[in-house]
């Protein structure tokens, strides 16, 4: 286990979040490769290591302050990874779709999964900031959830 301030990992996550996917590629050396889309995992993965989490992810970081880390590039397997490593999450139901979920979020901070049943490379991850639930959630629609998974931190 590792200690997660929420003041420190949304600092990181809005540190990566607001790069372009090129940009952000040639920050961690992957510019030969071309740009990549920059998903909700890559991001919090990112956050995730710069303030200090213990993550293995399968993707090296080639360039940069985090060169030799390693990221996850599926919002399930970060998932997994977070409740393996991290604690367990408290599970938000879907009985009453996600306009419910979002105002069970609202107003809380933390790291929320809309976990897919399509194997480790699906889903979403991503920061919630006490404001920002409905438009996590409507992104999150397009992947068709079947779990949701919610870290709270302080």
């Amino acid at each position: 286990m590792f200690n997660l301030s929420y003041a420190n990992f949304a600092n990181a996550y809005r540190r990566y979040a607001c790069r372009d996917a090129q940009t952000l590629a040639a920050e961690l050396g992957w510019a030969e490769q071309g740009a990549q889309r920059a998903n909700s995992a890559l991001v919090t993965s990112l956050a995730l290591l710069a303030v200090g989490a213990p993550l293995t992810g399968t993707q090296a970081i080639a360039a940069g302050p985090l060169a030799g880390r390693r990221v996850c590039r599926g919002a399930n397997r970060l998932a997994d990874w977070l409740s393996e490593r991290y604690a367990l999450p408290e599970i938000i139901p879907l009985d009453h779709g996600l306009g419910e979920v979002a105002g069970q979020l609202f107003g809380r901070r933390g790291i929320v999964a809309f976990v897919q049943g399509n194997g480790p490379s699906g889903g979403l991850i991503g920061l919630v900031d006490g404001r920002n639930a409905q438009p996590l959630c409507c992104k999150a629609a397009a992947c068709h959830p079947l779990d949701i998974r919610f870290w709270e931190l302080r």
